[in-house]
């Protein structure tokens, strides 16, 4: 997925809220150093062509009001496509609105 981003195959537009969560999971479940899960955070952010804001109003949509800052600040983003693991709250909705809700695999079987 980063190939096709890299490549501008796709563009990613990162929602500001999860970064926090993404350098925990790297150090506490992946088990990364500190310093090295910085570094992939930073590089996933230069990556990014936008970082999306969550909207002051964010409506309930997935049962997990985390996971609906997420869908919000993508849909105010424009995102034509959310690419999420979820299987629990994000991906049996399988769109919002125009936005389609994919697996990565999904999303790369489209790029091939």
């Amino acid at each position: 997925m980063l190939e096709a981003i890299a490549d501008r195959r796709a563009e990613l537009v990162l929602p500001a809220y999860p970064l926090a969560e993404l350098r925990r999971v790297l150090v506490e479940k992946l088990k990364l150093a500190p310093d090295d899960a910085d570094r992939a955070a930073d590089l996933v952010v230069q990556l990014a062509s936008t970082i999306a804001e969550t909207p002051s109003l964010v409506p309930a949509r997935s049962g997990d009001p985390d996971d609906d800052r997420i869908i919000a600040a993508a849909l105010e983003a424009g995102a034509k496509i959310l690419v999420s693991g979820d299987n629990r709250h994000i991906l049996p909705l399988r769109n919002v609105g125009a936005m389609r809700i994919l697996r990565p695999q999904e999303v790369l079987a489209e790029l091939a």
